[in-house]
């Protein structure tokens, strides 16, 4: 199980179960120096667990490397290498993990305290966010909550298997016994063997070897427990730990030999035909995004403006931005409003817990300013509306590796899982979104000597799932357009290096290449509401540590290829509801990270406006209400 949870967190772009911990507090407390003790054999099980809780006090920065095995049902091993740097005072980190026994397993992950990359060295994918204020927590010390569970924040946005054994109070928040049997030297480092059993358990759930100066976890073994034989399901093992050294800015950077990009060539920047003609609030929709403040003490508010301020920002037409009341506080990693296709309701997954779980699934009604709960779980991540609106699609999480995909009606009715069918040795799957009433399924991990991936779609109705199509491990996610007639997609092709923005038919055929670059990474893509164009973001240079991002228009057919803005990073694409603006969603501009809208028929480019917002704060996870 440690396994999935594992790659769920690296391969999914999912909300993860990690980001929604609240911040505990700063301990200033200096590190401990090697030699200095504080665990010995006579330690007793609370003396540990507390050495464990208060871990992160003892060490300012991290270096640690080693090996991940994890031993398979069928008798397969799973083997990766683990390189990892922590900086938690100033929220920096990087993780390069290589799979041994998979050459497709090579992931690269780091923050510069501003901005969070995940890259995939194979394809050249690279995913950018902006470091969640919530994990700007330095030596985090969890607070002590019966039956309650607080991981630690910075682990959370790294998600790695040997990374964790950093935050050895991850490991001592459950009901149970420590059990010490040793001292054993780990790394150069002497450590104390410890066993641990759940209080409901007579065998041991993990073993763990901890430096007995700062209690962080040098090799770690966990038992099968579900099937009550205490087999040995994985182990890791440091070669190799650091403490409290400084570290070059330059090692949370782009590496200096990611390849270069290269613009595509006879590329202008043409307009879009998309009519003209007077504009009702109706048709203009309105915008949803969050403002959050540039000063510390304030929260997060949901905050809306009028389609009509994009239209006619000057011509009077555009009432003041408002605030949306929201019956819980913003705590946590925040994803975008999902809109029905008539924009009468919007499907939201957010967690009103203190301690970011369970999460539940949110029906917001706009006209009734009501937030009804639909579902509860550990964890939900981003909702999908069917194309007819009748149905939310939602994957869930236990936060111990387990997932399963749920539908229900927009009341909360007839909810029922839909996964079953999937066959389990292509977990965990990915949900890209809706093809008429099909979900659409893809694995997130290549198998077989081929290393493709299996798409299925999965019927609502009855959760059979059936095959679409065998695809190359480096296509991206598919985008569906909204008549169901095409499959966007970007295609990596290792050995020229290029990315292929490529269009198919919902049965795999018919491939039209739409744009191709050298390098970089094309994310996200997105359809017009018309199905006629497609908008999708190219990041372009990182041989200088700083991403370069541009924003294209294309037709279904390839035709008119068109730069329409340049930024630094591009985090969502939303059409206006009747596709004659293109809103872009810049999360790090001159002023911070603010809503930019394109004028498709003249490329004229403009920040968002409207009476009484400022910005003074930064607007991002937009979305258009139609």
């Amino acid at each position: 199980m440690k396994r999935i949870l594992f790659l769920m967190l690296i391969f999914l772009t999912a909300c993860s179960a990690m980001e929604s911990t609240p911040v505990s507090y700063f301990d200033a407390s200096p590190p401990v120096q090697p030699g200095s003790a504080i665990l010995t054999v006579d330690s007793t099980s609370e003396q540990i667990q507390r050495a464990m809780l208060e871990s992160a006090a003892k060490w300012t920065t991290l270096q640690i490397n080693g090996v991940v095995t994890w031993y398979v049902a069928d008798g397969t091993t799973q083997v990766y290498q683990e390189q990892t740097w922590i900086d938690p005072l100033n929220s920096r980190y990087k993780v390069d993990l290589n799979g041994t026994s998979n050459a497709a397993d090579k992931v690269l992950k780091f923050s510069d305290g501003v901005n969070i990359y995940n890259v995939n060295l194979n394809s050249g994918l690279v995913e950018t966010s902006s470091y969640p204020d919530s994990a700007r927590v330095g030596q985090y010390i969890p607070p002590v909550s019966e039956g309650t569970a607080y991981p630690n924040p910075i682990w959370g946005q790294m998600g790695t298997p040997l990374s964790e054994m950093a935050f050895s109070s991850n490991y001592a928040q459950g009901t149970g016994t420590f059990k010490p049997l040793g001292i054993e030297t780990i790394a150069g480092r002497e450590t104390l063997v410890v066993e641990w059993t759940r209080a409901s358990e007579s065998l041991p759930a993990f073993k763990a070897w901890l430096d007995t100066s700062t209690t962080v976890i040098l090799k770690l073994q966990e038992f099968g427990m579900k099937d009550r034989t205490g087999a040995l399901q994985g182990e890791r093992i440091v070669n190799e730990v650091i403490y409290n050294q400084t570290f070059d800015p330059s090692l949370f950077t782009m590496p200096s030999d990611f390849a270069q990009a290269v613009m595509p060539t006879q590329v202008g920047s043409l307009p879009i035909e998309t009519g003209s003609g007077s504009m009702s609030a109706e048709e203009a929709g309105e915008l949803y995004f969050f403002l959050q403040p540039h000063q510390a003490g304030t929260s997060i508010q949901l905050a809306k403006v009028s389609g009509m301020c994009v239209f006619d920002s000057a011509g009077g037409a555009c009432p003041p931005l408002q605030i949306v009341n929201v019956p819980f506080p913003f705590n946590f990693t925040i994803n975008a409003l999902s809109w029905s296709p008539d924009g009468k309701y919007a499907a939201f997954s957010y967690s009103d817990n203190a301690n970011g779980t369970p999460t539940k699934l949110w029906l917001f009604d706009p006209v009734a300013n009501t937030w009804t709960p639909l579902a509860e779980f550990p964890y939900i991540d981003p909702p999908f509306w069917s194309p007819d609106g009748a149905w939310i699609a939602f994957r869930t999480q236990d936060g111990l590796g387990g997932e399963d995909v749920y539908v229900a009606r927009n009341n909360g009715s007839e909810m029922k899982s839909v996964s079953a069918s999937l066959p389990a040795e292509g977990k965990p799957y990915i949900m890209d979104g809706w093809l008429t009433d099909n979900i659409i399924m893809r694995s997130a991990l290549p198998r077989g000597s081929g290393n493709t991936y299996t798409t299925y779609f999965v019927r609502v109705g009855d959760g059979s799932a059936s095959p679409m199509f065998e695809t190359g491990a480096a296509k991206s996610q598919f985008s569906a357009a909204p008549d169901a007639s095409l499959l966007a997609y970007d295609e990596y092709d290792s050995s020229s290096q290029k990315h292929i923005l490529k269009v198919m038919g919902t049965d795999g055929t018919n491939e039209v290449t739409l744009a191709n670059f050298t390098g970089g990474s094309i994310y996200p893509i997105v359809w017009s509401p018309n199905s006629q164009w497609i908008a999708f973001n190219y990041y372009s240079n990182f041989s200088d540590g700083a991403p370069s991002a541009e924003v294209y228009i294309v037709g279904r057919d390839g035709s008119t290829l068109s730069s329409v803005y340049k930024g630094t990073t591009v985090g969502r694409l939303v059409f206006s509801p009747n596709g004659k603006y293109l809103l872009v969603e810049e999360t790090t501009s001159a002023t911070g990270g603010h809503l930019f809208l394109v004028n498709l028929a003249t490329l004229e480019t403009k920040i968002l406006q409207a009476p009484g917002l400022s910005t003074d704060y930064d607007w991002y996870a937009p979305s258009w209400r139609p």
